[in-house]
């Protein structure tokens, strides 16, 4: 029992204290540092004593805010039992049990999400990756999120590390899918599942494409943080100044007295037009309103198609409506979708002018595919960058196979907006 550890010290140095949490052949207990609270993890060392020392050697040489440090590390013996012991600092909570009690905010997910984006790019640089990147190994320090260290795996040299490192990706969306909805996914690998687009942006996107294999720590951390767009500066207009009259009264007081005795005299008059502006303005403001309501009706029985007003000519009303004209290849347009219609999503922004940019861009490459922008809602995020047109399953499953042929994201995916 890892409980009949405590109160042993280890190397004569770090008294054991409350076993906090055992795992298998690992216990972790409170410790002392250097005077301050820290945890010591054991790990019962079965004939790879020699593989553990090195890779939490190699740990060690890690100094990122988001990895819990190892202060040290070696090999003892507690009780006849043969251990390596690492000295950690001190952390107070794991993601593990905060997810059993709540979800996480769209804000607390994100914060999570740039943490682990650090944490796993500062371990990749020393060839070490998690292996199984869960909610247990997301532990907490005051107001830091940190990421386990001392169950981290060294690839050998001779080894593809790429290959062993994507796994670390795929943890991550599946872990940040389990932060916003407390479930992990049934499918890890399955990024075409449509319950991922009820996940709040940016989540949709970086889970399906960690899920997918399609995304990398630098397109993770720019999804998450999207360059910031220059609102236009509002037109300022100028303070009227004021009159030498209103700036300088003691100056001016003689010659005011004739207007204050005048006043008095024209302020019947100045009533009667204030009545009569009152019944102008009440007036306008009737016609306003019948006006607006009027409007609302008639968008109401016709919806609105938002397209780029540059590229859409003036058109006569005709008995019968026209066919749209053709839109050059590179202009994107805003549009919303029929019930029970299939469209190909290549990708999906927060902002509608990068959803524009990329569609415009998509067009100049690969004309054929006739990108344009998708408003799920009818208006407001997220802007989803689609290709060709609202059409069935059978078509738009063909469109998605095109268009990773030509080059696209691999998880560019079909799904029925239906509602």
């Amino acid at each position: 029992m890892w409980s009949d550890f405590e109160s042993n010290v280890v190397e004569g140095r770090y008294p054991l204290g409350k076993l906090m949490r055992s795992e298998g052949r690992c216990g972790w207990f409170e410790a002392q540092f250097e005077g301050k609270p820290a945890i010591i993890g054991l790990i019962e060392s079965l004939n790879d004593e020699k593989m553990l020392l090195e890779r939490l050697r190699v740990v060690e040489k890690v100094s990122d805010a988001d990895v819990v440090a190892i202060f040290e590390s070696g090999a003892t013996r507690l009780r006849a039992t043969p251990l390596v012991y690492a000295v950690m600092e001190y952390t107070e909570e794991n993601l593990e049990d905060v997810l059993r009690e709540r979800a996480l905010s769209a804000d607390e997910t994100r914060q999570v999400a740039d943490s682990l984006v650090s944490a796993l790019r500062a371990i990749h640089k020393e060839r070490l990756v998690c292996g199984r990147l869960e909610a247990a190994s997301v532990l907490a320090s005051g107001d830091t999120i940190k990421l386990r260290s001392d169950y981290l795996q060294l690839v050998p040299a001779d080894m593809a590390f790429e290959p062993i490192a994507a796994k670390d990706l795929r943890d991550l969306g599946s872990l940040l899918h389990q932060c916003l909805t407390q479930k992990p996914l049934k499918r890890v690998s399955d990024g075409n599942d449509p319950s991922l687009q009820l996940l709040p942006p940016p989540f949709v996107q970086i889970v399906r494409q960690t899920l997918t294999g399609g995304a990398t720590l630098d397109e993770i951390a720019a999804i998450l943080h999207p360059p910031a767009t220059t609102a236009p500066m509002p037109t300022q207009t100028k303070t009227p100044q004021k009159s030498a009259v209103a700036s300088e009264p003691t100056k001016q007081d003689r010659s005011l007295e004739p207007a204050r005795q005048s006043a008095s005299l024209k302020a019947p008059l100045k009533i009667g037009s204030a009545i009569v502006l009152l019944l102008l303005a009440g007036f306008a403001l009737w016609a306003m309103l019948h006006h607006a309501y009027s409007s609302k009706d008639a968008a109401a029985q016709n919806p609105v198609v938002v397209v780029s007003p540059e590229t859409t000519p003036r058109r006569k009303p005709a008995a019968v409506p026209p066919q749209p004209a053709a839109k050059p290849a590179a202009v994107a347009t805003i549009t919303t979708s029929p019930k029970g219609m299939w469209r190909v999503v290549a990708f999906t922004y927060n902002y509608q002018d990068q959803a524009e940019h990329k569609a415009r861009t998509i067009n100049e490459a690969h004309p054929g595919l006739q990108a344009s922008v998708f408003s799920p809602k009818g208006s407001g995020a997220p802007f989803l960058v689609t290709l060709g047109s609202a059409t069935d399953r059978a078509s738009a499953f063909q469109l998605r196979d095109k268009a990773i042929q030509e080059g696209l994201p691999k998880d560019t995916y079909a799904q029925n907006y239906s509602h």
